[in-house]
């Protein structure tokens, strides 16, 4: 490593610029795994309405754009959520549900709550022996009422290290 900093080995890349989670389906876009290890998905929702609350769903990619999607399953989900603000929250919860590829924050009271939300995927768990690559995760509309999110994926284990990178968009 050169200076053993952050960025030589991660990279960060925006999911879903902030936006209202209610004006339609928030798509993600896409990311290429072929150069590292996981993606970690982070959305940061604001409190909504009860009962909008954001449902995340996760797929995987032949192509940076069009290509075949399919379904990419995940079963770890950790958050931090509160009813006044996430800051005061210290640690992450770690939720376990069955094999999916999505996960509803009904169960945290994600429209009442602020929250953030994190899903981890591992390079492995894609059907890369057919091409899949990519990873993109996306945000249902929430229904009628406002609720502003933002998403963003950290990309770790990269195959190689560098002060620079190649781009992980395509």
């Amino acid at each position: 490593m050169f200076n053993k900093e952050f960025l030589e080995s991660h990279d960060i890349i925006p999911a879903l610029m902030p936006a209202d989670l209610s004006a339609a389906a928030n798509t993600g876009d896409r990311v290429n795994l072929q150069n590292y290890d996981r993606c970690v998905f982070v959305l940061l929702a604001s409190i909504g309405t009860a009962g909008d609350d954001p449902v995340i769903s996760a797929q995987q990619h032949d192509a940076a754009s069009s290509g075949n999607s399919k379904a990419l399953n995940f079963t770890r989900i950790r958050h931090k959520v509160g009813a006044t603000g996430i800051d005061a929250v210290g640690q992450f919860t770690l939720v376990e549900q069955s094999e999916s590829d999505s996960y509803d924050t009904t169960t945290v009271d994600g429209a009442e709550n602020e929250a953030m939300i994190v899903i981890e995927v591992l390079a492995e768990d894609l059907d890369s022996e057919n091409g899949y690559t990519f990873v993109s995760f996306n945000v249902a509309d929430v229904g009628l009422n406002s609720q502003l999110g933002a998403g963003f994926y950290i990309l770790q284990g990269a195959g190689y290290v560098n002060e620079i990178k190649q781009s992980a968009l395509t």
